[in-house]
């Protein structure tokens, strides 16, 4: 390594100043090199390159000007002047020489303590500048605390800048005085820290459940895809697993799917957090869909191309969309009442003067409510709220109907049959949503969902045995109307949804799983 090594004679030898570099030190550095150097045992490639080779810090390069940072065991090179970083190659004497000549002619004299100083002086002007920009514990604290609660909410990050801390700064000042306030302003809330912090507390969340899901091995997701607002198709996955003997779930992931949403579509979507993830479908014990065609296809299906990786797994199909298909089967007649509400309460929201007027007219009566609510299709417990608005505000709808010249839809509010039969979906349907409500949740799972449709199948029947005589107290709308006539309707409509829980839930004993 010696002979790499350029030794240059100091100009004015005769006279030694304390200011110059001794040509001793660099000679000494020189010979360290070799001492110094080790290497660093890798493998060779195709080509058969020699082995590469780490050169290591001595104390000697000092008098060059040079200290080190990074990985002990492969420091690079750092100049003290200006800071500058070099590559572990450049770590040899006559290398370091030429850099503090060319690039700092002015200090190329110094000797070994000058630059000693400088270094020192560096160190604690870095510690001066960290201790005075550097928040302490408790602001970040408050301020990850803030940011959580502003994310739950789903409010904009500016939010904690323009109102919270105002409105805590306010609060603090009137409860301690002003010598408090200045605390709350060590808080760090601005729009980018927010986002940060969110992205952070993110990474973390997904770092805690990626690594339950690979500590306990099995675990079971559930699938499904809608339309968003922007007509995007996005699909939502969840994932269950267990933690120290209890049931988790968390969410997984919200992709977007390109173009199609068929089988083999959700599947390369779902796919790649998969392998980013590290999670193999031979871990995966379970599949919850909504039970689709592109979920559910026996050829090109989502469950099909998934099973062909792991044959084992169990495919279920989503107890509330499978109720929300029982609460879809409803007779002709009362399909037509459903429609008639729907097609009053569009026009209503159609015309926003109409809405206006509208709500006057139920402010005079001092009714419960002033507008009513629009139904959307994807949201299956609008049905229900929808009719039970409607029925609630049916007096209302017919004075209105009548001040305002519309006599198509006065004359139908105005037909008692008709107002029995929107009673009696109300009804109905309010019970439909309770069950549907009642089997969301963290807690839910299969066990807790069939007792509930069990308990569901079983009050239909005695409803139906009770309503055969004329009895319908269960249903308190329809009381308080002449219902001889609807009776037989209601009759055939209980019927249809014992016939509907027997079709979309055939197997719902609970033997198979006493187990556990």
């Amino acid at each position: 390594m010696d002979r790499f090594v350029k030794k240059h004679k100091l100009e004015d030898a005769a006279a030694p100043d304390d200011t110059q570099v001794p040509e001793q030190l660099i000679e000494a550095a020189a010979a360290t090199v070799s001492t110094a150097t080790t290497q660093l045992q890798l493998p060779k490639n195709a080509a058969g390159n020699p082995q590469l080779k780490v050169r290591q810090y001595s104390d000697n390069y000092l008098a060059l000007g040079f200290t080190w940072m990074g990985d002990p065991d492969c420091p690079s090179p750092l100049c003290i002047v200006c800071g500058e970083k070099l590559a572990n190659s450049a770590m040899a004497p006559a290398k370091l020489k030429r850099h503090l000549t060319t690039r700092h002619p002015e200090v190329s004299d110094k000797n070994a303590q000058y630059f000693q100083r400088t270094l020192a002086l560096n160190k604690k002007q870095t510690a001066a500048f960290e201790k005075k920009f550097k928040i302490s514990k408790k602001p970040q604290e408050a301020s990850y605390a803030v940011t959580e609660i502003v994310a739950k909410k789903m409010k904009s990050h500016n939010v904690t800048e323009t109102v919270i801390l105002l409105a805590c700064q306010e609060m603090v000042r009137i409860m301690f005085g002003e010598d408090v306030v200045s605390e709350s302003n060590k808080i760090p809330l601005s729009d980018n820290t927010i986002s940060r912090h969110i992205a952070d507390m993110s990474s973390d969340t997904e770092r805690n459940v990626l690594s339950k899901i690979k500590s306990r091995g099995f675990f079971a997701i559930q699938v499904d895809k809608s339309t968003d607002i922007s007509s995007k198709a996005q699909l939502l996955a969840f994932v269950r697993f267990s933690d120290n003997e209890a049931i988790m779930e968390d969410f997984f992931c919200c992709k977007e799917l390109p173009e199609t949403t068929k089988g083999q579509d959700v599947y390369d979507v779902l796919n790649s957090p998969f392998q980013s993830c590290e999670l193999t479908w031979e871990n995966c014990v379970g599949i919850c869909t909504n039970g689709a065609p592109a979920m559910t296809g026996n050829v090109k299906g989502f469950v099909s191309l998934a099973q062909q990786q792991n044959p084992n797994i169990i495919v279920t199909h989503c107890f509330l969309h499978r109720e929300a298909l029982v609460a879809k089967t409803i007779g002709r007649e009362l399909k037509s009442v459903l429609d008639m509400v729907v097609k009053i309460v569009n026009y209503m929201k159609m015309r926003p003067l109409k809405c206006r007027q509208f709500a006057k007219v139920c402010e005079s009566v001092e009714a419960d409510h002033v507008t009513l609510i629009q139904h959307i299709d994807v949201r299956w417990l609008s049905r229900g709220k929808v009719l039970r608005r409607f029925y609630e505000l049916r007096e209302e709808m017919v004075v209105f109907c009548s001040q305002g010249n519309l006599k198509d839809f006065a004359e139908v509010l105005g037909d008692e049959s008709w107002c029995s039969k929107l009673a009696y979906l109300a009804d109905i349907f309010h019970e439909l949503n309770f069950l549907n409500s009642g089997m969301q949740g963290r807690n839910e799972n299969i066990l807790t969902s069939t007792d509930k449709i069990s308990a569901f199948r079983k009050k239909l029947t005695i409803w139906k045995k009770r309503a055969s005589p004329g009895n319908v107290e269960m249903f308190p709308s329809v009381v308080d109307r002449n219902c001889q006539d609807i009776l037989p309707l209601i009759l055939n409509h209980l019927d249809t949804l014992l016939a509907g829980l027997s079709k979309y839930f055939p197997s719902i004993s609970m033997d198979q799983y006493d187990w556990i």
